[in-house]
């Protein structure tokens, strides 16, 4: 092997192949003696800022100063990039074990590593292939990626297809489609096209776009679904909204869910504030919200609780449904148990067992025993198979009937519409 090679204050230094190790000190250009292409067995040392006219293989490359390196063509390491202090930027290919960079690093073809980490910002213009990826500013990727772990300090932005283990940005993160298993953002969070994310946990925003699907949705602003949407479990402080159809497990929102499609969850829905649905409304658990529920078509669910009002087309829970005082309720309602709070206003009702409380208005109900307090008014028929019990102050507008057994709420919904005398406007829908 040779001895070391060392250059200092040259314009150009031209070599071939070195079998051993090369200084560069303060030169301006290396280029290649022959071809387009610097080979270096051992290791390159560089201090000061150069320029490589020409790709370059070498065993590992060193640099203790400030400046930047930049390679002309395509960048082959067989071990190490160790730059702690100074920038790297590759207009070809880059293709290393390990690259360490104190500033910025820039590929402006693939870059292929097992690990790439730069204090400043990594960006490439071509595919990224990696174990991990990390910036301690903003990691930008043009092509497809294909890593473990991708992380930025700052943002972290992936426009070709992803397929990543782990995806952590301090500030916002942007990808396009593809598959991020762990999705760890601290502001915001925007897919535009169809992805798949088995966890996705943002501090502020979020947005997927059509045909997404996510297991599990922890958010502490809004998130947003354009299209179809697909998901496990969504833990939202503020609003969720979907632009298309909607099937998940369960839903758990401080503020407001609206779709402007059909909603469907396996086990429950527990929402703060309101509920806007733009089609049907299912849920095989329980409903429970604290202010609005509105459905465009039909609402079907185990067991629903409403603070506030309730508007759909008809309305089924197969267990239980029960409002707070004052409340609205727009559409026929069936369901086993029936709890009409004091003062609510309600469409007509059909159940085994019914209660109103005092000072409410319905409109008909049918049940095998009913219960109403002092002061209600029902402008509607009653009907009963079992008992019917009224307190003092009770306005029936029609004469209550007993019977053997009780019509299909079916068939009952179409005429029980509208029985109310002094009918109120619906609520209006909540700005967009």
């Amino acid at each position: 092997m040779a001895d070391k090679l060392s250059f200092k204050n040259e314009d150009l230094v031209e070599l071939g192949k070195v079998d051993g190790d090369v200084e560069i000190r303060n030169c301006r250009t290396l280029a290649p003696a022959e071809g387009d292409t610097i080979i270096i067995t051992g290791t390159l040392q560089i201090i000061d800022e150069l320029d490589i006219d020409g790709s370059l293989q070498c065993g590992k490359l060193e640099s203790k100063s400030r400046d930047q390196i930049t390679v002309g063509g395509n960048l082959t390491i067989e071990k190490s990039a160790d730059i702690p202090r100074g920038s790297l930027v590759v207009r070809g290919d880059a293709n290393a074990r390990e690259i360490r960079v104190g500033g910025s690093f820039k590929v402006e073809g693939n870059l292929e590593c097992v690990a790439a980490k730069a204090g400043g910002s990594i960006k490439v213009m071509g595919d990224a292939k990696a174990q991990r990826l990390t910036g301690g500013g903003s990691v930008k990727i043009e092509g497809n990626v294909d890593v473990e772990r991708v992380s930025g300090g700052g943002s972290v932005g992936i426009y070709g297809k992803i397929q990543a283990e782990e995806f952590d940005a301090g500030g916002s993160g942007k990808a396009v489609r593809g598959f991020i298993k762990k999705v760890s953002v601290g502001g915001s969070f925007k897919a535009e096209e169809s992805i798949e994310i088995e966890d996705l946990d943002v501090g502020g925003t979020a947005k997927v776009g059509p045909g997404s699907k996510v297991s599990t949705v922890d958010i502490g602003g809004t998130f947003k679904a354009e299209g179809e949407f697909e998901f496990g479990e969504i833990n939202v402080g503020g609003t969720v909204k979907i632009s298309g159809d909607a099937v998940g497990r369960t839903i758990d929102v401080g503020g407001t869910v609206k779709t402007e499609g059909n909603l469907e969850v396996t086990e429950g829905l527990t929402v703060g504030g309101t509920v806007d649905v733009g089609g049907n409304l299912k849920s095989d658990g329980k409903i429970k919200v604290g202010g609005t529920v509105r459905a465009e078509g039909r609402i079907d669910t185990f067991r629903i609780i409403v603070g506030g009002e309730i508007q759909a087309e008809y309305i089924k829970a197969t267990d239980g449904f029960r409002i707070g005082k004052k409340s609205d309720v727009r559409g026929f309602v069936e369901s086993n148990e029936i709890l009409i709070r004091e003062r609510a206003r309600t469409d007509s009702l059909y159940g085994n067992d019914i209660r109103i409380e005092e000072r409410a208005r319905v409109g008909s109900v049918y049940g095998k025993t009913i219960y109403i307090e002092r002061d209600v008014i029902v402008e509607g028929e009653v009907l009963y198979t079992d008992s019917l019990e009224s307190e003092d102050g009770v306005t029936f507008r029609e004469e209550p009937k007993k019977v053997d057994q009780l019509p299909p709420p079916e068939k009952l919904s179409n005429k029980s519409r509208g029985s109310r005398d002094v009918p109120r406007p619906r609520p209006p829908k909540p700005p967009e």
